[in-house]
């Protein structure tokens, strides 16, 4: 029996850092559950939207092993042009994907994948939180 290969993209928190501004944007692929009302059994793309990062997101597009598929609602943009959600969806893809070959890593866009505090083990999802292996509570108690 052949052993299943693991998707492109795994389900997981991902944030995109462009390393000459430190402007960064996190965002999230889940796997719906086979009972869910919305899209059940398909992986979700979300995009974190408030400060609670282990639940704040807005689903935006599913992912699959073929690439990143906006939803119509989220592709509105003014004629000749992509929507934010269509560019995101491109660099995630991209820098996942094409990794050191991305054209966006070539912009100085770099790709990191989630990490859990040393001290509480909370979901980091800050660039420097995800350098240092701690979140900025933990990193502020003595």
């Amino acid at each position: 029996m052949a052993a299943l290969k693991p998707p492109v993209i795994p389900n997981g928190r991902f944030t995109i850092v462009n390393r000459q501004t430190g402007e960064h944007r996190t965002f999230r692929i889940e796997t719906q559950p086979a009972d869910a009302a919305f899209a059940p059994g398909k992986r979700v793309l979300g995009l974190l939207t408030g400060p609670e990062n282990e639940a704040d997101y807005e689903g935006f597009g599913f992912v699959d092993d073929d690439g990143i598929r906006v939803w119509a609602k989220k592709r509105e943009a003014p004629p000749g042009h992509h929507s934010a959600f269509e560019v995101m969806a491109a660099m995630l893809w991209s820098l996942a994907v094409e990794n050191v070959y991305s054209p966006w890593a070539a912009r100085g866009y770099a790709l990191l994948e989630e990490g859990r505090c040393v001290r509480c083990g909370r979901v980091l999802t800050e660039p420097e939180s995800l350098r240092t292996g701690i979140g900025p509570v933990c990193a502020g108690r003595s």
